[in-house]
């Protein structure tokens, strides 16, 4: 199907939100492929809430992406291809288990769905976040998302053990949910309770 850019935002540093007029129905934290041309297709998680009027979908340019060059010329008014929903790692609302939702770079995406969708419908789900940066320059959503902790890796160092127990004392009795760079979840699912983790990598972004 083709929808329509409606409204491009500046999110922070070399980061868009690129939202369009179309129906999809989804759940929060799934995504979508979004086909350029024929030569240029990629999967982007949907950050919006399937409670907004908007399909949504962030994402951070890269030089050395023709995709991203090309994304970056799209205007309002502009048309995409899109295929999707896909993917599994989506907030189930009956479960009200409390979380520990990890986003590392732009794998606060699916998290920003998720959150919006659970403030827009009232559920009664504790959620906590931890959004691991370069630094706070590079952190989208950052004024919306509510029991934030921002950690600057340039100023705190990686986020590890000790800085999550740090800042979620009860980390022990959530389920995790881990999202961002395959080095960032290996190395944080590491030492995550057993059985309690649910993460998804991304890359090529």
């Amino acid at each position: 199907m083709t929808a329509k850019i409606i409204e491009i935002i500046d999110e922070a540093k070399d980061i868009r939100s690129f939202r369009l007029q179309a129906k999809m129905d989804y759940l929060p934290g799934q995504w979508f492929y979004i086909k350029l041309d024929e030569n240029l297709k990629h999967h982007f998680t949907i950050s919006s809430s399937p409670t907004e009027d908007f399909l949504q979908f962030t994402t951070k340019f890269r030089e050395e992406s023709d995709y991203k060059k090309a994304l970056w010329q799209r205007k309002i008014g502009d048309e995409l291809e899109i295929n999707g929903p896909f993917g599994n790692f989506v907030l189930d609302e009956k479960d009200t288990t409390p979380r520990l939702f990890i986003a590392g770079g732009i794998g606060i995406t699916p998290f920003r769905s998720m959150i919006k969708y659970v403030s827009d419908k009232q559920l009664t789900l504790p959620i906590k976040l931890l959004y691991s940066v370069k630094s706070k320059a590079e952190a989208a959503f950052a004024a919306e998302l509510s029991d934030l902790r921002i950690v600057e890796t340039e100023k705190e160092g990686r986020l590890d053990k000790e800085k999550i127990e740090k800042y979620c004392l009860d980390w022990k009795e959530r389920s995790w949910w881990v999202c961002g760079p395959p080095a960032m979840v290996e190395a944080t699912t590491s030492f995550a309770p057993t059985g309690k983790v649910t993460s998804e990598e991304f890359i090529g972004y």
